[in-house]
């Protein structure tokens, strides 16, 4: 028998669009906040994205030399003690992340004096304290966890039989491998959602708002289809709002800077406000072709539907 097609995992994330939403939003969500938390904006943490996905990269180049090379999670500091770093000009980093070349160097200024980044001969360098590395492999194994979560909910609806246990353990046995294109889909994610809302902070506000349409819709047949065909259903939802005093607390983000970036995403039409009790809900408006379209939604599970797919073949399970 044959492993699953990616049209198969595109499939089951389309017709299956308002569990799966329900779910990924809710991941995006705790994954940015854990960005915006750990580097103190969405920003800095896209940069640091950037060159740790370069160390899973150097990583993996050494399979070349030795086939039997361990790219575990448990060997992964060692193996980031032997690895160099490339040069890179902020010119190619900003291309790279779409960020301003100035706000590459300005930012990366920042996280080398919070000790995440290192500057050795010119070269920027993923290179965190023993602290931060405690903290990191903490965070990693939930977010690995969270990762199979996703991934167990795309093989049950593509009638794929694999345990989530079962995926936990593979990808800590080929880390490297698997991080690497994680962080990839992670990277395109932002740098699509910059040339769209050229906020990061804006994507994750978003995020909690469109959460709680999903937390309503899941309970719905709804596909990627049924949505962008009929985007008025999401007045029957109007109920699913929420404060920015809920955004404050979930992203942590300043109170005061969740009010006025909810009021930039108001005035793109995003989402609206609701006069009397102040509080913010997902609009039909957002479905347009220069905003939240079918397009870029379309674009976006794309790129995480390719690192499934990556997942679920590079396991070896059959169908």
């Amino acid at each position: 028998m044959e492993t699953r097609s990616q049209e198969s995992i595109d499939k089951a994330i389309l017709e299956n669009y308002g569990e799966y939403q329900y779910l990924f939003t809710e991941f995006q969500s705790k994954f940015l906040s854990d960005l915006f938390f750990r580097y103190r904006s969405v920003e800095n943490g896209n940069l640091v994205l950037y060159y740790a996905r370069e160390i899973h990269q150097n990583i993996l180049r050494q399979k070349d030399y030795n086939l039997n090379f361990n790219i575990s999670f448990e060997k992964f500091w060692d193996n980031h003690s032997k690895t160099d770093s490339t040069q890179k000009s902020l010119s190619k980093v900003g291309e790279d992340t779409f960020l301003p070349k100035e706000t590459v160097r300005r930012k990366i200024l920042h996280l080398v004096k919070q000790k995440v980044l290192n500057k050795k001969k010119g070269n920027i360098r993923w290179l965190p304290s023993e602290k931060y590395k405690q903290s990191y492999n903490l965070d990693i194994n939930k977010e690995i966890s969270d990762v199979c979560k996703l991934i167990s909910f795309i093989c049950k609806k593509a009638n794929i039989l694999i345990s989530k246990d079962d995926v936990v353990k593979k990808i800590k046995e080929r880390f490297s491998f698997y991080w690497f294109h994680y962080l990839g889909a992670q990277l395109e994610y932002l740098k699509l959602w910059s040339k769209q809302l050229k906020d990061l902070e804006l994507v994750l506000i978003f995020l909690q708002v469109a959460h709680l349409f999903t937390s309503k819709a899941k309970n719905f047949s709804l596909s990627h289809k049924t949505l962008y065909d009929d985007p008025s259903f999401l007045k029957e939802f109007i109920s699913a709002s929420i404060s920015a005093t809920s955004v404050a607390e979930v992203t942590g983000i300043p109170r005061a800077t969740c009010i006025r970036k909810l009021n930039t995403l108001v005035e793109l039409k995003i989402i609206a406000q609701d006069k009397i009790s102040k509080r913010y809900y997902l609009i039909s408006e957002a479905m347009s072709e220069n905003l939240v379209s079918k397009k870029i939604t379309g674009e976006v599970d794309k790129i995480f539907s390719n690192f499934f797919f990556i997942c679920i073949r590079a396991t070896g399970v059959k169908t």
